[in-house]
């Protein structure tokens, strides 16, 4: 087959193609799969006679998949319960500084006020008298910030909770919407949720750097930060494109390259879809190759722009033709009864692309054929400039 000249290689998977599609009599096939199908649903109707049995079996159904349910959120609970402290700090000792902060408050508080308003109506202030009235103040002050800090500790602990029951079972939420919850603004929920975590409350608690989202586990926000990088990769594939799609306004050639490219990524991703649809080995072997192949020749033009004009025609016929081939294949094996003539279709398109892989690598081999070419020469001319030099084994040999 000569570099240029593929007219042999089209008209082979033209007459191949032509005679795969020949074998297909699609309306026996329509008449088999009515037939069939006939007798499916005669089947079906006498299964059904009991319609009890059928209401009832509905119903079971529906309970278990309604208990299903419930188990299926007992679960997510469950393990959202695994990143929440058992005992959030200051849940027992909010309330115990608020007891006992509170007895001692209101104990030297009123003993304060007795031994005041007795020094000012009867005996006035003696120096016994301001002594004790300053250490009462000085015990009463801490006692009150003993409560203080108690009722602090409670409303944190609440807030806690009030976060749990924003979250709804999920594993992440909004800082703005953490904020309605407990009617605070996003600064004082983001400056407490970072508290909380120091305290271990929320022992593998994140927020993420933009402060919107606080993320309840560390899978959570490592899968954040991995969605994060890719959307990174994609705004800077976006700019690549753009700058390419700049650059094609004045080099037609380029659009002509990139256009040829993305097409051929379109039909190998469609190769691929077809063929992780079928679970037949032998043909998933056979579309495997089919897709290497196809892949290798446009690599091998993406790397090498000016072979496109080369491939033209594996581009604009051969790969829409094999396409077709391979769809139909995909077609009759979704039938889902496979009489003779599914049979001897599915065994004409499987020999049909074994042609079609052995033209599509006699193809990519001629591509190389110049870089072949290049190589033998340099090897020729290497050849000489060492014989010059009597530096080949047969100088040595004399």
């Amino acid at each position: 087959m000569g570099r240029r000249d593929f007219s042999d290689l089209e008209e082979e998977i033209r007459e191949t193609v032509k005679n795969a599609f020949d074998a297909i009599d699609f309306a026996r096939i329509k008449k088999d799969v009515d037939d069939k199908t006939a007798d499916a649903i005669n089947e079906v109707k006498t299964t059904l006679k009991d319609k009890s049995y059928y209401y009832n079996k509905k119903i079971k159904e529906k309970v278990k998949n309604k208990y299903r349910d419930i188990g299926v959120t007992k679960k997510e609970e469950n393990k959202m319960k695994m990143y929440i402290a058992k005992r959030p700090a200051g849940s027992i000792s909010g309330i115990i500084y608020t007891v006992f902060g509170a007895i001692l408050s209101g104990l030297f508080g009123i003993t304060l006020i007795s031994i005041s308003i007795s020094s000012y109506f009867i005996s006035g202030f003696s120096t016994v008298q301001t002594i004790t009235l300053s250490g009462l103040l000085a015990l009463f002050v801490p006692s009150v910030g003993l409560t203080l800090k108690g009722i602090s500790l409670r409303k944190r602990v609440k807030r806690f909770r009030q976060y749990i029951r924003s979250l709804n079972s999920n594993n992440y939420c909004s800082i703005e919407e953490l904020a309605v919850s407990i009617e605070k603004k996003n600064k004082y929920v983001m400056k407490d949720l970072r508290k909380m975590i120091d305290l271990g409350m929320f022992p593998q608690g994140h927020i993420d750097d933009k402060n919107t989202y606080f993320m309840l586990s560390d899978e959570v926000y490592e899968n954040y930060l991995a969605s994060q990088e890719a959307l990174k990769m994609r705004n800077k594939e976006e700019l690549k494109r753009q700058e390419q799609l700049k650059q094609e306004v004045n080099d037609p050639a380029k659009k002509e390259l990139r256009t040829t490219i993305e097409m051929g990524r379109n039909y190998i991703e469609q190769i691929k879809s077809v063929n992780d649809a079928i679970p037949e080995e032998e043909i998933s072997v056979k579309l495997s190759r089919l897709q290497n192949i196809v892949a290798q020749i446009f690599k091998y033009v993406e790397q090498n722009p000016k072979k496109l004009p080369e491939v033209s025609k594996f581009i604009n016929h051969y790969l829409p033709m094999t396409l077709k081939l391979v769809n139909s294949y995909k077609e009759l094996n979704d039938q889902p009864v496979h009489g003779e003539n599914i049979r001897n279709a599915k065994n004409e398109i499987e020999k049909t692309i074994d042609i079609i892989n052995f033209a599509f690598e006699n193809l990519l081999d001629d591509l190389f054929e110049e870089i072949a070419l290049d190589i033998s020469t340099d090897i020729s001319v290497l050849e000489t400039l060492l014989t010059q030099e009597g530096l080949t084994k047969n100088d040595f040999e004399k």
